[in-house]
């Protein structure tokens, strides 16, 4: 870890020292400069719940068309029902709805209680809601293993054994896309404090690293669930005949579309700048005395560098001996440790977060553009040209999303380094 919790070795007066040090480096060097973020419209928490909830119905609905489709239209058709939903199984309905909508009612049951300071209510709300969806699945789960075979098991227990190696015993990240970690949050996004203490600086970014991590974890699932549930109606489908390359490859644009929604949500161009605002008072250290071509010169460089002091603020181009190795600095400031792995792959990775966005928007076009070219090859099929429009139409709401994040950022980071470096 980057923030170092052990107590220091050295006497109290030494620590002092140290601190003075730190200070002094920060007056000598320049801080980074902060462009205000524009105000534009973040996606609140139940709005993000209501859109995906509604995604992953319309796509499991599209699904059961896909299955259990009728010629309604015939005009010997016996039925002018589009779906044969007496073939459907209630309780395999009453689980799907249970898994979709497990999320988008918790958020308005926490939103009536979040802020009105009764944290028991609270604790008894979480454990008595999470305890009726559990039952709700169990019994659900139950019910159809009556009916199935004994490999529904397998098939009920992979994301619940997906879940445990993802978040463990957690609770909360069953209940909720976006949890707060320990630290200053407001609205579920964390917030930047603009500080020139090289530990707190270092403390921030463990933080925030650990919510991106939990957030990436949070994205992975979301996807890999939606797409189970579009998928489980495959799997108990034994006595209908269906298109199986149709449905499945409905379920790969729907766990697509979902990756990219979930992203979206997760990841808005509001929290990447609180991550590169944080990555401009990290810095970065470039290993020096791995370069063999420059190994002659390394000896006259060494014999100059500093000792690196974790109470101290380096600035551009300043050369440290740590651990054995010999690191020059990168960016205006830096306070990372040389050497940390995990300090180098945020800098790299939120330096510049445009990089992100550019990568997500084209890959999202050229998912567009495949279910678009998917349109042509359906034919006169029109259950599968349904399925396709359905997520094309929501991918875009995504796309677009993506799009207007890259343009802001894109703006906003060239017009902040042409303040800082002119």
């Amino acid at each position: 870890m980057a923030y170092d919790e052990r107590s220091d070795t050295g006497s109290s007066s030494d620590a002092h020292d140290g601190c003075q040090r730190g200070k002094m480096g920060a007056q000598q060097v320049t801080m980074p400069k902060h462009i205000p973020f524009p105000e534009h419209s973040t996606t609140p928490e139940w709005l993000s719940e209501l859109i995906m909830c509604c995604f992953t119905m319309g796509a499991t609905i599209v699904q059961f068309i896909n299955i259990y489709r009728t010629n309604f239209w015939l005009p010997q058709s016996h039925t002018r029902m589009m779906v044969n939903i007496e073939l459907i199984d209630p309780f395999l309905r009453l689980l799907l709805i249970v898994l979709n909508t497990r999320r988008l009612f918790y958020c308005f049951l926490l939103g009536n209680w979040k802020n009105q300071g009764h944290y028991i209510l609270q604790w008894g709300l979480k454990y008595g809601y999470a305890a009726l969806v559990q039952f709700s699945i169990g019994y659900c789960s139950y019910r159809l293993y009556l009916k199935h075979t004994y490999m529904l098991i397998f098939y009920i227990s992979y994301p619940v054994v997906v879940y445990l190696v993802i978040f463990g015993f957690q609770l909360e990240p069953f209940l909720r896309s976006r949890f707060e970690l320990p630290g200053v949050y407001i609205n579920d996004m964390p917030v930047h404090s603009c500080t020139t203490n090289p530990e707190q600086i270092r403390h921030e970014i463990e933080i925030l690293r650990e919510d991106f991590n939990k957030r990436f974890k949070q994205l992975i699932f979301t996807c890999m669930l939606n797409a189970y549930l579009v998928l489980i109606p495959c799997l108990l489908a034994f006595t209908v005949h269906y298109n199986v390359m149709r449905a499945a490859q409905h379920c790969i644009i729907v766990c697509l579309g979902a990756f990219s929604l979930s992203a979206v949500f997760l990841y808005p161009a509001k929290y990447s700048d609180t991550l590169h605002r944080a990555t401009l008072h990290l810095g970065c250290w470039q290993r020096m005395d791995r370069d063999l071509q420059a190994a002659p010169s390394q000896l006259i460089v060494a014999a100059n560098a500093l000792n690196w002091n974790r109470y101290a603020v380096y600035g551009n181009g300043t050369v440290v001996k740590h651990m054995g190795g010999l690191f020059r600095s990168q960016g205006l400031v830096t306070v990372a440790t040389p050497g940390n792995a995990s300090h180098v792959r945020f800098y790299k990775l939120f330096q510049n977060p445009t990089i992100i966005y550019s990568t997500l928007a084209t890959l999202q076009a050229a998912v567009l553009l495949v279910e678009i070219a998917s349109l042509t090859a359906a034919g006169i099929e029109w259950h599968f040209v349904l399925s396709i429009s359905f997520v094309a139409f929501t991918s875009m709401v995504a796309f677009f999303k993506l799009v207007r994040d890259y343009i802001i950022t894109k703006q906003l980071y060239r017009a902040e380094c042409a303040t800082t470096y002119n």
